[in-house]
This record gives C-alpha cells, structure tokens and sequence, in this order.
C-alpha cells in the first residue's frame, strides 16, 4: 500500500496541537507556569516533562496503526517520523518565532529531544514490527 501522506499530515497536526493546548493550560495555571526553569534544558517544565512523556506514548500508538496496512515498515516509519518531525518544526516557527517573538524557543534541549523522539519512535517501531512480521 502506498504511502499515506494525508494520515501522516494528520496525525503529525494532532500531535502538535496536544502540545500547543498543553502549553496554553500551563501558561493559564500561575502555579504551573511559574515551576523553575533548567537553564538550556527547557524554559517550562511543566510544558515539555508531560509533553515528551506523553509523545513518546502517542507517538508508538500512533505508528502502530500508521503502519498497520504496509508492507515495508521500517522505511515508512521513517518516512512517518519525518513527516511529524516537519510539520512540527514548521508550525513551532511559526507560531513561536514569527508569531510570538520568540527567539530562545530552539535553543533548549527539550525541544530538540522531543523533534528527535519524532523521529526516532516512528523508525524503531517500523523496524521492531518487520522484524516480528506484526502486521
């Protein structure tokens, strides 16, 4: 089966907008928002800690069912992971950096931990699922 481009499109905007809303609730609760920073790690804590637990689930999930109907997992793993890892990196620049101003967004570490487990999950769960032959 070919590669399903618009599920990818789909679950990649799903993803981002759980941890734009995430973050919307954090800056809401003055308790949540006012947790210590770690400088270079992340800003907010209380925005990336959840969130990266919480892609790390979805994410797996979410490939797991991308990947049901195809043959070649490992490859559209992949190919899944890039895709989420773009349109997240696009839509964090726009938001954050055009929009908002932001220009310390890209420069802690979880961020960049959280656009590698994009891409890393998909791929590994691909290549865990051809090589079980779980379909």
């Amino acid at each position: 089966m070919p590669y399903k481009f618009g599920t990818a499109l789909l679950y990649a905007f799903l993803l981002w907008i759980i941890g734009f809303v995430w973050g919307i609730v954090v800056f809401i609760v003055p308790a949540l928002k006012d947790a210590p920073s770690f400088p270079h790690i992340s800003k907010y804590p209380a925005v990336s800690v959840p969130l990266i637990l919480l892609y790390t689930v979805m994410v797996f999930f979410l490939t797991r069912i991308h990947l049901k109907a195809t043959e070649r997992k490992s490859l559209e793993g992949l190919r899944f992971g890039v895709t989420i890892l773009l349109v997240n990196i696009a839509l964090d620049s726009l938001v954050y950096v055009v929009l908002f101003k932001g220009s310390d967004y890209f420069s802690y570490l979880s961020i960049w931990f959280a656009y590698a487990l994009f891409l890393i999950i998909p791929w590994l769960t691909g290549t865990w699922l051809e090589r079980k032959n779980i379909r």
